[in-house]
């Protein structure tokens, strides 16, 4: 059995979650999820695929009782059950706290002693099966998979030194989706030989265009980029490039799909660049809208870059989603994204940060529509060579045996 773990549940980045699931299912594992927070399954942007593999079915809750009497009366009852009350010791020694806590902890997991691996998603929520497993409470095999953020806060000093002990003792695999990513993890301390670089997939079958792009006469010429409005996604530099075509007299159209804190920030931008009849915010869309937006579009503008904390997109998925859909993708040489293309073949690297770059590659595809197609072909067989589900949870599948 697998048992994946996850602070919360269903959020705005559980699509890779998701995904990963329901392949782990199809190749014949029986799988439970153990989320920190669960959230309303009906607000995913994926409830069809939550309802059609009965996610609910399997979908654990540690949530200790509230109310200090309650806790209180309910541990002392716990206690008297001699492997909880042992364990219990051994774990405040290893902590060196007292709190009954503990043997809430204990006792949910207790249902978990003999699953055959742990998978857990977001590096913070490994906790508290390390500790776990220090005091041989489980002894199962124990993945975790840093997805971006996570490795760009970890601790400092000691504490770090003392995480890396504990993960090169308790944890089996890390896995990474990028170089960068591994990279990042490895300046940090993290021994190299400990870490397995395994991308993110993507459903090729379902993000897949009815027409060739070479069918579609399009004017205006239609720029896209998808993902949550922030100072790392970069979309303001992405309107900065519809400024500077505009000012040659091309006809562009550009579309912002997501939302997030920088809403009103690019919002002002547009206004003062006097953009409005060429850039459009239509917020945030399920994976059923954005195929749809992908394929009216001619190019995707993948405009992450390093921010101000030196953080920068651990891969981004996105790319490979708009790459199946036929689109040439365009975007900064930044963080872990470069790994989803090839440069020149099925779309550009430019430098971080350089509009006048970026601009240029655009221009060089509106004026040479075979080599707007013949990037496009490319890049549809690059993923689904390379990226689709199919290939990249069989990496999962091979560390779950």
């Amino acid at each position: 059995m697998i048992v994946f773990k996850v602070n919360s549940f269903p959020q705005v980045s559980e699509t890779f979650v998701v995904s990963n699931i329901i392949e782990t299912i199809k190749e014949g594992f029986r799988v439970k999820l153990i989320v920190d927070e669960k959230n309303r399954l009906e607000d995913s942007s994926q409830k069809e695929l939550l309802e059609l593999y009965n996610f609910s079915n399997f979908i654990y809750h540690f949530s200790p009782p509230k109310g200090k009497m309650i806790r209180l009366f309910i541990s002392l009852f716990y206690l008297l059950n001699p492997l909880l009350f042992y364990f219990f010791v051994k774990y405040w020694r290893l902590i060196k706290k007292t709190s009954l806590f503990y043997i809430f902890v204990l006792k949910f997991y207790k249902n978990f002693r003999n699953v055959d691996v742990f998978h857990v998603h977001f590096a913070p929520t490994s906790h508290p099966l390390l500790d776990l497993k220090a005091i041989g409470y489980i002894k199962s095999k124990i993945i975790v998979t840093f997805h971006g953020y996570d490795a760009h806060f970890l601790p400092k000093g000691q504490e770090l030194k003392h995480l890396i002990q504990k993960y090169k003792k308790f944890v089996d695999e890390i896995t990474v989706n990028s170089d960068y990513l591994k990279n990042k993890l490895v300046q940090k301390g993290f021994s190299e030989s400990h870490i397995t670089i395994v991308p993110i997939g993507i459903d090729s079958s379902f993000f897949k265009r009815e027409q060739s792009i070479s069918m579609i006469k399009s004017k205006p010429f239609k720029l896209i980029t998808v993902g949550r409005l922030l100072p790392l996604k970069g979309q303001y530099l992405g309107i900065q490039v519809v400024k500077i075509l505009k000012d040659k007299g091309y006809d562009i159209q550009y579309t912002l799909v997501g939302d997030g804190d920088e809403l009103e920030k690019l919002q002002k931008i547009v206004d003062q660049l006097n953009l409005h009849e060429s850039v459009t915010f239509v917020g945030v869309k399920n994976q059923a809208e954005v195929k749809l937006m992908l394929e009216a579009s001619d190019v995707f503008l993948m405009t992450s870059t390093n921010d101000k904390y030196d953080r920068a997109e651990a891969f981004g998925i996105v790319s490979l989603e708009a790459q199946a859909m036929g689109l040439p993708v365009i975007g900064f040489n930044s963080g872990g994204f470069p790994d989803t293309l090839i440069d020149g073949i099925t779309g550009f690297l430019v430098e971080d940060k350089n509009i006048n770059a970026m601009s240029s590659e655009v221009e060089k595809l509106i004026n040479n529509p075979n080599l707007l197609s013949s990037i496009s072909e490319n890049a549809i067989k690059h993923v689904r060579e390379n990226f689709d589900l199919k290939i990249t949870n069989k990496k999962y599948t091979d560390l779950y045996r």
